[in-house]
């Protein structure tokens, strides 16, 4: 029953693997599952290789299991000390009955004006690691309200504030409660469904329609090919939406440009410094696994055109897979003018319409959604997009309270401010596995004999021989981008291939370097790192980040090995993003905003690869 080694994940697969490590005695009734995906392995051309983490909870152990489906066996074995697993989606609706049927809990609310706990909305947040003594050798999760009248209510309306409930996951137990003062609830609802709110009238219908079919296909489930493109997309418990083997036909000839693409962290650090506030910093990619997140979409809402779905699996604490039809979106949009020139002298025009291939997810992560979309042009420019919708955190607002770090989006509420940081991953294969990475700055040139009308500036390219001289940050100053490049192979004109990342202007993580979260996302204070390729090292936090310690794992530790990246296998990780200072149009629901970073053949073509586009058909 085992699938192609790069296909997307099952339900029987699922079933299959816990079939397995059951039979082999390896999960015991305090055994939970925290991570199924399809294993990373680019030499693996036959096997099924599954990734399965489990959790010991009476050892506190994590076991960091490769599975076989073909041949039915587990082919490895690792047991992690001394960290936590993340939250599982089993334990979240336990929490949150644990919490509204809590004595202590309805007390508290009960000062608050609320006599009925039925629909109180339960947040269970990764804790970090802020040093509280009551958190250590406990896996945690600190527990928030929102109070809804109904249960169809926007819960994010009406915080609880000065309410936390500590609840400890592996006893399934509130063992602490922090009241630290009432405010009082917020009379608006702010819901915003369509029931809620007087549609606007005069929007005519937009139809996208391609009568003859997209121009892409997909064979072998997940293998898709679009003009000179060819890519597979894979959905990992962790990372989420995932592009492998990303490749360019030029002439016949497939030239590899990417191994693997993928988000493979984010950190979410609040500025606000209310008890309730201060503590969120959140990994969402790590601590809460985009892949369980991701949502089911719908023809007209998510996804608009000539669309192909794919389906996805992931699966549950007990070993339950769970099946989600329509996770990943495929198709085509148009983008607008590709390239266009009047001649003046013959008084005609040349013009040709660009297009994208658009491969996209949605994640929902308790407040926040998350869309993941990776454009593929005609021209051979890769761009990964990420937008953010859904609703900001909120919290309680009175006459009086300090605004400094938040921003009053309605009455008796406000948002902190807060930062959204990602992490882009890009395992490089340009024209081959020997890639060099440049920092190209533009830099002005002094006045001189050779700069007589002080005119002159010039692109300045820098090797970047170690992991040490990598790490930088963006300039836009120096219009600064970073070029990786082939070793062994040239253009027409002597060039090496290349491509280079043009990154949008972004912040890197505010908080202090001796912060909490400064040391568990130390990938956050620089914009860019390359590292050799090293499969052991994929996530930029570590691979377990729930309750980390603020010493640092991840890239900054990573990094202290000052390896060579010159002519070798290598692996960008670029950090994106942008930071939120609320406004009231953010609120009851956020309009969409947009991150994004992009890479722009340099020299990887002898001319303009988008020259043999056809003109349309009224542009003859």
């Amino acid at each position: 029953m085992a699938s192609s080694p790069n296909a997307l994940l099952t339900p029987d697969e699922i079933t299959a693997a816990v079939e397995l490590i059951r039979q082999k005695g390896i999960a015991g009734d305090d055994t939970t599952f925290r991570r199924v995906a399809v294993a990373e392995d680019r030499h693996n051309t036959t096997d099924r290789m599954l990734e399965v983490w489990l959790w010991h909870r009476e050892k506190k152990q994590i076991e960091e299991l490769r599975i076989s489906l073909s041949s039915n066996t587990v082919s490895s074995s690792k047991i992690v000390e001394g960290q936590w697993p993340q939250i599982g989606f089993a334990e979240v609706p336990a929490m949150t009955e644990l919490v509204r049927n809590d004595q202590r809990v309805k007390d508290a609310v009960a000062k608050r004006g609320i006599t009925d706990t039925s629909n109180l909305q339960v947040d269970p947040w990764p804790t970090g690691n802020m040093g509280v003594d009551h958190e250590e050798g406990r896996r945690v999760a600190r527990c928030i309200l929102f109070h809804r009248e109904e249960a169809s209510d926007n819960g994010y309306a009406r915080p609880v504030d000065g309410l936390m409930v500590y609840v400890d996951a592996d006893e399934m137990a509130i063992y602490e409660i922090e009241d630290i003062g009432v405010w009082p609830l917020a009379a608006e609802k702010s819901n915003y469904d369509a029931a809620s709110v007087e549609p606007r009238t005069g929007l005519k219908t937009i139809d996208i329609t391609q009568p003859d079919g997209p121009s892409f296909t997909v064979t072998d489930g997940n293998h898709i090919t679009w003009q000179n493109w060819d890519v597979r997309a894979l959905m990992d418990h962790t990372e989420g939406l995932v592009l492998q083997g990303l490749a360019w036909t030029d002439n016949g000839v497939r030239r590899p440009i990417m191994r693997r693409a993928s988000l493979a962290e984010m950190v979410v650090p609040y500025g606000e410094t209310r008890e309730t506030q201060a503590f969120k910093n959140a990994l969402d990619v790590g601590e809460i696994g985009l892949g369980r997140c991701v949502n089911s979409l719908t023809l007209g809402c998510d996804c608009l055109g000539d669309i192909t779905y794919l389906d996805a699996a992931w699966c549950l604490d007990d070993g339950s897979p769970v099946p989600v039809e329509q996770a990943i979106c495929i198709h085509e949009e148009d983008f607008g003018i590709a390239w266009k020139h009047t001649d003046s002298n013959t008084n005609t025009s040349e013009v040709r319409r660009s297009r994208r291939l658009v491969i996209s997810s949605i994640f929902t992560v308790g407040n926040y959604d998350y869309g993941l979309f990776w454009y593929l042009y005609l021209d051979g420019t890769i761009q990964m997009e990420v937008k953010l919708t859904g609703i900001v955190t909120t919290q309680s607002h009175s006459d009086g309270d300090d605004l400094t770090y938040a921003v009053q989006v309605a009455p008796e509420v406000a948002a902190p401010i807060h930062q959204h940081l990602f992490c882009g991953r890009f395992d490089m294969e340009i024209d081959g596995p020997d890639n060099t990475v440049y920092r190209v700055d533009v830099e002005a040139d002094p006045p001189g004999p050779n700069n007589p009308h002080n005119n002159a500036f010039r692109a300045v390219p820098t090797k970047l021989s170690t992991e040490q001289e990598a790490i930088d940050v963006v300039d836009a100053s120096k219009a600064r981008t970073w070029r990786v490049v082939s070793e062994s192979k040239t253009n027409r004109l002597g060039q090496p291939t290349g491509f280079k990342l043009l990154p949008a202007d972004t912040a890197t993580l505010f908080p202090a370097a001796n912060s909490s979260i400064a040391g568990r996302a130390g990938f956050g204070k620089k914009n860019l790192w390359v590292t050799p390729t090293d499969h052991s090292q994929r996530f930029p936090a570590g691979d377990h980040v729930t309750q980390s310690r603020p010493e640092g794992q991840g890239l900054p530790a990573w990094t202290e090995a000052n390896r060579s990246i010159e002519n070798t296998d290598l692996t960008v990780w670029h950090v994106f993003g942008l930071t939120h200072s609320a406004r009231p149009e953010d609120y009851p629901v956020m309009p969409t905003e947009y991150a994004r970073c992009t890479w722009v053949p340099v020299g990887f073509f002898d001319r303009n690869p988008a020259l043999d586009i056809p003109p349309s058909d009224h542009c003859r």
